[in-house]
């Protein structure tokens, strides 16, 4: 695996995994956003990018439907 990555049905991302500030992390660039979560040694690389830009997804939903449902 390469740094940065991708994932094939996460197209509009990039992932890179990171050393700064003492640890290691997961980045993720893509949409106009940039995510950064710590990434822990017994995770796998892939699987760990998906729950990252998945969480957003869900936060960014949910955030728009309470916006929604405020008109």
């Amino acid at each position: 695996m390469h740094n940065p990555f991708s994932i094939y049905w996460n197209k509009n991302w990039t992932f890179q995994i990171v050393q700064m500030e003492g640890g290691i992390f997961l980045e993720a660039k893509g949409l106009g956003v940039f995510i950064r979560k710590p990434f822990l040694a017994t995770e796998d690389p892939l699987t760990a990018a998906d729950k990252l830009v998945y969480s957003e997804d869900k936060n960014r939903k949910s955030l728009f439907n309470s916006w929604k449902s405020k008109k």
